[in-house]
Formats: structure tokens, C-alpha cells, sequence
């Protein structure tokens, strides 16, 4: 098994002063890539990698958009074989075998049960084989990959796995395999790894603006700690996401060769904690929501060493999103949705009250005109790259898994607007991870690496670490994606706020004043979550 490569971590301050000391030198980056999730920083990577010259900037925090609030899956999409979409399915377990050997430790397996119900389920008894041989499909597309094929469970087999399904409705079950990662710590390792390689790369860092010569792309004017810069670059990349027609009206219309208009249908895609207790399942499960034909997944996370968790989370909505695409919520609606499809399958009642921790996150499909009807589980997960030999390129859609793969897509595209071609390397580049000797130099100065309060997995050092290496400039940058302690635990996430904003305090030099200020920001945050599940979706 390789091992990680040990990050050098991003500093934001020497990332600012770099940016300013390239804008008052006047010398063009080769592209500008405008949006730090999962996918803008996959293209820094992989055009880092290939000898490009690369400045990567998000508005906000790095992956705190679509690419911390995902599944956390990293699998084929079992539910694409059943539509047909056997070539993306293959893509995707193709990505996931990459991804297990690329991020060794942060991708891990993850065993799904089916379980087989009698009646009102998603797979009663008379469509079991066929799903027998949608599974075996499965393997064959590529599952087999991860080194298990999947398996038949009797009615005992499966009572093992879940004691807590109700037993008057299993006639039995299949055990198939797929993988998961923390989705924003993997965006992180990409977004390190892509400094590593060269690259620029700086979060809470906004385009305002983009300068055309001629026809063709010739700048982007970037607003970094209230202060406006003109940089000059030869491409500029928009992989903003579910934002990408914002960024396209910056400059779009001014190209001598325009993009063609581009139509993000956002779909968003709600989760939800709860004690573990409650279901008290070993592995993840696929279980059916009453009334509808969709499946939702209940996954067991932070384990412990006895074989028992503390959390599990049960998601996904897949619905239309109306309203602000920085901010979407979750309603009681969106909570009743997913306890139902755990009520019905389980022996226990789960209510609104057990809920401990959300997240609701915005998919960019893409559709065109004649696909806006229909639901949007119905559209596909497919990425599209747009190409401009004026200099602007646009990738959106596509899916956590396939990330690589869309971005080595897109640094093709790009290579055909600056003329120059490079091989990509991404496919055996083993991404870098947090510097072990560096925390514990972290810890010889005195930080500890104890847990702020039990349960938390968030020590003094880490939240060091989170600062000088990792750009965490927010109170919420720590708890929400630094760690998944605000997402798996909001009650306890609150508690540790004040421990962790004095941490921060020290090593930012922020005043009294400020900390406060980053305290109230955060509190409002978990109040809006609250608020929002008491009442119907926007």
C-alpha cells in the first residue's frame, strides 16, 4: 500500500503576498482556475502537474460549497446502472480504484447492504434476482476493483449486520461493496497537493471581474482582503459549479468565440446525523422511501474500537433548489423525507428531536431547455467541458468520484487553447496529506493533541495545523471542514466553538472584538439550521 505523501501545506499569507508580487510584475499565469471545490481543485492539480503555470481562487472557503456537503461516497452509482448509464458507472469504479491507490487512508471500503423486504420495499422477492444480476453487472462494470464481489444474505445474515431492521419484513439481502472519503478533507489534500506541484492557490479570494483584449481573455481582476488585483493570465478555467453562469457573465459575452449559453439546474441534496444507537447498523444500507421510487443511504460513521459507532447519517434529498445558492436548507420537510424511509425499514422510531447535525448541498446538473421538467434524480451525473479558443474554458456537473477524471478532461481542453501539450500525470501522483512531523512539532511547542471534549476528534494541534498550514481564517472553516465535527455534531461542535476561536485567536492575532464577531457568525449558523427544520421548504 503506498502511503501519503507528507503536504507542505498551504500558508495563505506567503499565497497573498505571492499574488501581489505576480500582479506588480506583470507576468501572465498560463490559466486561472475560478472556483476551489473538489473540481477547480482537481484542474489546478492535475495542470500543476503537467509544468502549467496556475493560480487557483475561491470565494470562500476551500470545498465549503457542493464539495463538503456530499454522500462522502466514493462508488460507482449503483442506481446509473439501472438507468442504462452502464459507461458512467464504468468511469466512476474506474476513478474509485485510482482514487483508493492516489489517496491511500482517505479513501476507505465501505460494505452496502440491500436488504430484501417482503412488502412495500424498494426490492420485494419478485425483483430480487434481477437485482441479483443488476449487482453482478455492477462487478463486472468494474466493482470487482475493489477487491470483494458481492454476496447473497439470508434473513439471519442480514439480522447479523442490522439487529434493527424489521425482522417481520426481510426475507434476506445482498452485501455489495463500494468506498467513502470525507469529502472536504480529500479536497483539501487536492488543493495541498496542487500547491505542492507550484500552483497559487488561495481561498476567500473573488473574481470581480475578467479583462478582454482582442476578443480573447487576457485577465481577471480578483478582490483578496478588500483589496482589488489585475492579474494577466492566457486562460481562464470557470469551475465554480452550481455558480458557473455567474463567472460566464463576466466575460462570455465579450469573447470573439463565446461559450455556448449554459443552463445549471441545481439540485439539492440534504443530510442528516443521529445517534448511532438508534439503528445500530455495521455497515452502510440502501433503504427505500415509502411513496417514492428513490432510495436514500444510511451510513454508520465514527467508529470505535469495539466495533460500535457514535453517528449515522441518512441522505440524500434530490430535489430542485429555488432561492439563494449560498445558503440552502434544510427544511422539515426535507427531515421527514429521510426519518420515513428509516422508520419504515427499522424496528425504532426516529424523530425530528434525534436529529444532530445537517447539511444540505446544491448538485450543478446540467440540463438543456427540454430537460427541465422530470425530476431531477432523473438527470445525469455527467460532467461537460466547454472550450473557447478565445481563452475561456468551462467545466460543470459530473460527481465527487470522478473528479480526476473531469479535470484531466478540462487540462485537455486547456492544452488546445494554449497550444501546448503535456501528458497528465494524475492517475499514479499520490496525494499529499497532513504533515505528521509537522504536528508533532506542533505539540513541542506545546499544543496539545488531546481532544478538546470527549467525542470531539479535535485537539489543540489540530486547530494549530488547520491555521498555519491549511488557510482556516474562520471560526467555521475549522468546524465544518477542517473537521466534520459541526456536520456529524452540531450540539457539540457549539461547545467547542469558544476553546477553538481562542486557539485561532492566538495564532491570528485577532482582537476580543473579533472573536466575538466569529463566535456570533458561527452561532448564527447552527440557528439557521435549526430554524430552517422547523418550518416547509422554501
Amino acid at each position: 500500500m503506498r502511503t501519503a505523501k507528507p503536504s507542505s501545506g498551504v500558508r495563505r499569507s506567503a499565497m497573498v503576498q505571492r499574488l501581489h508580487e505576480r500582479a506588480d510584475a506583470e507576468v501572465p499565469f498560463d490559466l486561472v482556475v475560478v472556483g476551489g471545490g473538489i473540481t477547480g481543485a482537481g484542474v489546478a492539480l492535475d495542470a500543476a502537474l503537467r509544468g502549467f503555470d496556475v493560480l487557483l481562487v475561491e470565494r470562500g472557503d476551500f470545498a465549503s460549497g457542493t464539495s463538503s456537503k456530499s454522500s462522502k461516497l466514493v462508488h460507482g452509482g449503483l442506481r446509473y446502472l439501472q438507468q442504462g448509464d452502464v459507461p458512467l458507472v464504468r468511469e466512476a469504479l474506474r476513478e474509485r480504484s485510482i482514487l483508493q491507490r492516489i489517496a491511500p487512508g482517505r479513501v476507505d471500503v465501505l460494505p452496502f447492504l440491500l436488504p430484501i423486504f417482503t412488502r412495500d420495499g424498494l426490492f420485494p422477492r419478485r425483483i430480487a434476482r434481477a437485482l441479483g444480476s443488476a449487482l453482478w453487472a455492477y462487478d463486472t462494470a468494474g466493482g470487482w476493483r475493489i477487491g470483494r464481489l458481492h454476496r447473497r444474505l439470508r434473513k439471519s445474515g442480514v439480522a447479523k449486520l442490522a439487529p434493527l431492521l424489521n425482522g417481520d419484513r426481510i426475507a434476506g439481502g445482498y452485501l455489495y461493496y463500494d468506498a467513502r472519503a470525507d469529502d472536504a478533507r480529500l479536497t483539501l489534500d487536492v488543493v495541498t497537493s496542487a500547491s505542492d506541484a507550484g500552483a497559487t492557490v488561495i481561498n476567500y479570494c473573488s473574481v470581480v471581474g475578467m479583462t478582454v483584449d482582442d476578443g480573447h481573455t487576457s485577465g481577471v481582476v480578483v478582490n483578496v482582503d478588500d483589496t482589488n488585483i489585475s492579474l494577466p493570465t492566457r486562460c481562464v478555467v470557470n469551475a465554480a459549479g452550481v455558480w458557473a453562469e455567474q463567472i460566464d457573465n463576466l466575460v462570455n459575452q465579450q469573447l470573439a468565440e463565446p461559450l455556448a449559453s449554459l443552463k445549471v439546474r441545481p439540485a439539492r441534496g440534504v443530510h442528516v446525523t443521529i445517534p448511532w444507537e438508534l439503528v445500530q447498523t455495521s455497515v452502510a444500507m440502501v433503504l427505500p422511501v415509502p411513496g417514492d421510487k428513490r432510495s436514500v443511504f444510511l451510513v454508520p460513521d465514527k467508529a470505535g474500537p469495539d466495533g460500535s459507532f457514535e453517528v449515522a447519517y441518512i441522505g440524500t434529498t434530490d430535489t430542485d433548489h429555488e432561492g439563494s445558492l449560498d445558503d440552502p436548507e434544510c427544511s422539515s420537510e426535507d427531515v421527514e423525507y429521510l426519518l420515513r424511509a428509516v422508520n419504515s425499514a427499522m424496528q425504532t422510531t426516529v424523530t425530528p428531536n434525534h436529529v444532530i447535525g445537517v447539511w444540505s448541498g446544491l448538485r450543478p446538473l446540467v440540463t438543456s431547455d427540454d430537460a427541465e421538467e422530470g425530476r431531477t434524480a432523473d438527470v445525469s451525473r455527467r460532467h461537460r467541458v466547454d472550450a473557447s479558443e478565445s481563452g475561456y474554458v468551462r467545466v460543470v456537473g459530473g460527481k465527487l468520484t470522478t473528479y480526476r477524471a473531469m479535470a484531466e478532461d478540462t487540462v485537455n481542453h486547456v492544452e488546445q487553447v494554449l497550444g501546448k501539450r503535456r501528458p497528465c500525470s494524475t492517475r499514479k501522483a499520490v496525494l499529499a496529506d497532513r504533515n505528521e512531523h509537522t504536528l508533532r512539532e506542533i505539540c513541542a511547542e506545546g499544543a496539545s493533541n488531546s481532544e478538546l471534549m470527549p467525542g470531539a476528534q479535535l485537539s489543540e494541534a489540530d486547530v494549530v495545523y488547520a491555521v498555519r498550514f491549511e488557510a482556516a481564517i474562520h471560526l467555521v472553516d475549522v468546524m465544518s471542514r477542517r473537521s466534520r465535527l459541526h456536520l456529524l455534531h452540531r450540539d457539540l461542535a457549539e461547545r467547542c466553538a469558544e476553546p477553538v476561536s481562542r486557539i485561532m485567536q492566538r495564532e491570528l492575532g485577532w482582537s476580543d472584538i473579533h472573536r466575538d464577531g466569529e463566535l456570533s457568525m458561527y452561532a448564527s449558523v447552527c440557528r439557521a439550521e435549526i430554524d430552517a427544520m422547523s418550518k416547509g421548504s422554501l
